[in-house]
């Protein structure tokens, strides 16, 4: 099966709902800064997957409604999945895994500062889970897999 390869300058969505039960304001889609495959895709540089691990996002604000209403914020870090990494053999080095498909990417949430409750209460959950699209336009699809 053919898969759409992931480049600079296409963009990740944090997806709001958080596990254990918990919400996020997710930011504005954010761009991927950088490709290093090695390769272009319509003049942008492809991305392995250490481009989108590597990532930093600004801390991001949750709640943990309906205990902790009062926002924390949380670090986000991204993982890519197995299923969207791919072998594209085209490279003068010989094979490099690349970002394929438009996730869902794994995501873990740190929280660096904790929601709180009116009484003073803490979020006792120190990390949640969740998950982030990748949005990839292309005029022409560039696949790999």
């Amino acid at each position: 099966m053919q898969k759409v390869v992931v480049r600079q300058s296409d963009t990740v969505t944090l997806l709001p709902t958080l596990t254990p039960l918990a919400t996020l304001v997710p930011p504005p889609p954010i761009p991927v800064p950088r490709g290093t495959a090695g390769f272009r895709i319509e003049g942008l540089p492809a991305c392995v997957p250490d481009d989108i691990e590597s990532m930093v996002i600004p801390p991001v604000p949750y709640s943990a409604p309906p205990s902790f209403p009062n926002p924390g914020t949380v670090r986000v870090q991204l993982k890519v999945p197995a299923g969207d990494r791919a072998k594209y053999a085209r490279t003068g080095n010989g094979a490099t895994e690349v970002v394929v498909n438009g996730g869902p990417l794994e995501v873990l949430f740190t929280v660096e500062a904790k929601a709180s409750n009116q009484a003073g209460g803490l979020d006792p959950v120190s990390e949640y889970r969740g998950s982030a699209t990748l949005t990839c336009p292309r005029t022409r699809p560039v696949t790999a897999g």
